[in-house]
């Protein structure tokens, strides 16, 4: 059985490593192979533990992280209630075994219970991946919208992504 736990900082290494595998996949991640670094590992890390999520699942078999998911606020005032940049990936060897499934209902189950303060969490999905736009609308996710041709892509094709989010039925306005 695979364990969900909250990240830490020490985790950074394996998670750049789960990234670099990902972003060798066509459509697995919006950023390239070589933009996957150190130091941008560091960076949503850093946010999501401090003002946000992360959830990573461990293989028991070696103790690799063979998942990853987050988001955080972005500390505008006015945006106080909302977890943004929200990231999965699952390590290509263990996709289609409902492992992202598991991980990302982890984590809106963990802003439903811990998080009242938080109202929506927003991501983005490329509009021709209609399997994922599929997977994120069953898990509650509803499309805002579309930003045509936001996407450039290495051969200079653009795409156009669709902007999704989910609503914490937990909410507290007070908060």
């Amino acid at each position: 059985m695979y364990t969900i736990r909250p990240a830490i900082q020490s985790d950074e290494p394996h998670i750049l490593a789960l990234y670099k595998k990902v972003a060798q996949q066509s459509g697995g991640i919006i950023r390239v192979t070589n933009e996957i670094t150190l130091e941008y590992i560091r960076d949503f890390v850093s946010k999501s533990i401090q003002d946000g999520i992360i959830l990573v699942t461990v293989n028991p078999d070696d103790n690799q992280i063979i998942a990853e998911i987050h988001a955080y606020r972005i500390g505008l005032s006015a945006f106080r209630h909302i977890l943004t940049d929200l990231t999965i990936v699952v390590a290509p060897d263990f996709q289609g075994q409902k492992i992202g499934k598991t991980l990302f209902n982890q984590f809106l189950e963990t802003i439903e219970s811990e998080y009242p303060h938080i109202l929506r969490v927003e991501l983005f999905v490329r509009e021709n991946n209609k399997n994922t736009i599929q997977f994120y609308s069953r898990l509650g996710f509803i499309n805002e919208g579309r930003q045509h041709q936001k996407i450039k892509n290495l051969d200079h094709s653009l795409e156009t992504p669709i902007h999704m989010a989910w609503f914490n039925s937990n909410y507290n306005t007070a908060l």
